[in-house]
């Protein structure tokens, strides 16, 4: 499996670099955790005109998987101010275990997010609720890897202005070439955590 010292490294540095930016608007950093999962994401938001980007790095580790990505979106407030809609693409970077073998993923994906601020429409009720979909086709996927798929949804109740807690659900899918044949691996989890925002 890859190094999980070399991915933490990489992860830490980018953590580091991010807040740098002269043009940062926002420092968000995320930590979810299961019995056996565990995933890690900073993200940096930066204004465009009446829109904004995000630029971020993550960490997934599980049993059978060790997978980084970075990811850059273009976010923005689509029909109602309390709905934000973005697009974007997704680098995958891991290793994935299958029946003791180990495939490396290396995929560009697709990427859509939305999120929703019921906190924009209830009376300050503070709790907001987001989805992303990311989608790598055979011809976005390099080395084994062959398709990727993964959605994750969440639920955050925020404690103060700029700390929450929440819930996410996971998913995600990989499929390989192997000499015998297309091999795949799936996971889901429900993962509890918190997400700050500086």
């Amino acid at each position: 499996m890859m190094s999980i010292k070399r991915v933490i490294l990489i992860v830490a540095l980018l953590t580091f670099i991010l807040p740098g930016v002269s043009l940062a608007e926002a420092l968000n950093f995320q930590l979810h955790a299961s019995s056996d999962n565990i995933d890690l994401r900073v993200s940096q938001e930066f204004p465009i005109s009446d829109n904004y980007a995000e630029a971020g790095v993550g960490l997934y580790h599980g049993d059978d998987y060790l997978i980084s990505n970075l990811d850059f979106a273009l976010k923005g407030e689509v029909f109602v101010p309390e709905l934000t809609l973005g697009l974007g693409l997704k680098g995958l970077l891991g290793e994935v275990e299958i029946r003791n073998k180990d495939f490396d993923l290396r995929a560009i994906s697709f990427l859509v997010l939305g999120e929703y601020d019921f906190g924009k429409v209830f009376f300050n009720f503070p709790m907001d609720a987001s989805l992303s979909l990311s989608i790598a086709p055979d011809p976005l996927c390099f080395s084994d890897t062959d398709r990727y798929i993964e959605f994750s949804a969440a639920i955050y109740l925020y404690i103060v202005k700029s700390a929450a807690i929440g819930v996410v659900y996971r998913t995600f899918e990989a499929r390989f070439d192997d000499p015998s044949g297309k091999v795949e691996e799936s996971d889901d989890a429900v993962l509890l955590g918190f997400k700050l925002r500086f």
